[in-house]
């Protein structure tokens, strides 16, 4: 057991509950994580050869119970400890709105009982009172009515996914089944999660999520990181499949393709690549296994058709997540600009504060378009500790450049 908590929590029983809470749900999250290997394997089977339907069914059924096997357990458990209480219905009337997508970040939630996964994780129980004040018993409680809205959320959803799968596996759709499987491990690793940090947010306040769970990925995160990285890759390539693609350029073709064939080597390694969807990652895969092995007349087609893939890989930015996260920034954004522009005639000091205010949201769209992305690069010129007049004005109209592009 963690020694922070056993430090923590006084009374016998409750360090007991919540030890086994938070051993169960390391054993959930382990299992959860197994999945992002295995649904690429399983895809790699639909796409490499023919299944018996019957046994490609059983396989699928298997790797649910493996996947999920440690998340039941760990709701089991918090029917033990919620005994007693209502537990027919949440705590909340908005528990009906509870579903997988509601793990990204959004706004600020209207019932801080259900906020799991609305807000960072850090954020998650921020409206617990000061806890510092309060015995074991009366912590454990508040943890508790959290489990409470937790478990009903995630076995109502999980009930639900487990409905959908089956049909789906019945109507033979199979990218669909491994859909589903990926968004509801990745939504219920984010609730388990939530259990963890409702312990350590009511007992250890001062300890960072990330220190609890390292290497820890939100569905936002992962959507940030595959964005950005893709970003990235498309910045690299294009150079190099311009020269590619032109006549004129023939003596560069060699060196050229060399530079894509290991741009691609390094990519399809990379944890972006790892947290990509199955299908997506498994196309990036073949892209570069035919480069690594045609030659360079095939490889040049192959290298136009890699680039367009990668770009229709911007419908990324349509994941519910991402569009949460991205009205929040581009608010932000607004928000910081308006008051800098209010404030550049009263104190250029006092500008700068919300000018960097809005810089900062700003990189966290880093990888929503091209256009953005060459934006920002220019922001990056600007001085942080400048305070003159004429360079904060034009940093600021940069910056409005950029909000502009970014609301369209």
């Amino acid at each position: 057991m963690d020694s922070r908590l056993q430090r923590a929590i006084s009374t016998p029983k409750i360090l007991q509950q919540a030890g086994e809470l938070i051993r169960l749900c390391f054993r959930a999250l382990d299992d959860l994580k197994q999945l992002d290997e295995s649904l690429y394997e399983r895809f790699l089977q639909t796409r490499q050869a023919a299944e018996n339907p019957v046994a490609y069914a059983a396989g699928l059924h298997k790797l649910w119970d493996d996947t999920f096997r440690g998340l039941f357990e760990v709701l089991a458990y918090c029917r033990t400890l919620t005994a007693g209480e209502d537990t027919s219905k949440p705590s909340s009337d908005d528990s009906a709105a509870f579903d997988f997508g509601d793990f990204g970040e959004s706004g600020p939630p209207a019932q801080p009982d259900l906020s799991i996964g609305a807000a960072d994780i850090g954020d998650l129980l921020e409206n617990l009172d000061d806890v510092s004040s309060k015995d074991d018993t009366e912590r454990w409680k508040g943890v508790v009515d959290k489990v409470i809205s937790i478990e009903y959320g995630l076995s109502t959803q999980l009930k639900e996914a487990r409905e959908r799968f089956d049909l789906a596996i019945g109507a033979g759709e199979r990218n669909q089944v491994l859909g589903i499987l990926d968004d509801t491990q990745s939504s219920s690793s984010e609730g388990v999660h939530a259990l963890v940090a409702a312990v350590y947010e009511t007992f250890v306040p001062d300890v960072a999520p990330a220190t609890v769970v390292p290497g820890y990925l939100t569905s936002l995160g992962r959507a940030l990181l595959v964005r950005r990285g893709l970003a990235d890759l498309a910045s690299k390539l294009t150079g190099y499949n311009d020269t590619l693609q032109n006549d004129r350029e023939a003596d560069e073709h060699e060196h050229a393709l060399g530079q894509v064939r290991s741009q691609m080597r390094t990519f399809v390694n990379s944890v972006v690549c790892r947290a990509m969807r199955a299908a997506d990652r498994w196309q990036m895969v073949e892209f570069e296994r035919e480069l690594s092995e045609q030659p360079l007349r095939s490889a040049r087609l192959t290298s136009e058709g890699l680039v367009k893939y990668v770009d229709s890989l911007s419908s990324i930015n349509q994941r519910e997540v991402l569009q949460l996260h991205d009205s929040r920034v581009i608010a932000e954004m607004r928000e910081a600009l308006s008051s800098a522009r209010q404030l550049l005639d009263l104190s250029q000091t006092a500008a700068r504060e919300q000018m960097d205010r809005a810089y900062q949201a700003a990189n966290r769209l880093k990888g929503r378009s091209p256009v953005t992305d060459e934006l920002l690069v220019g922001l990056e010129r600007f001085s942080p500790n400048s305070s003159r007049p004429g360079e904060n004005a034009a940093y600021l109209e940069k910056l409005e450049q950029m909000l502009a592009a970014s609301d369209r």
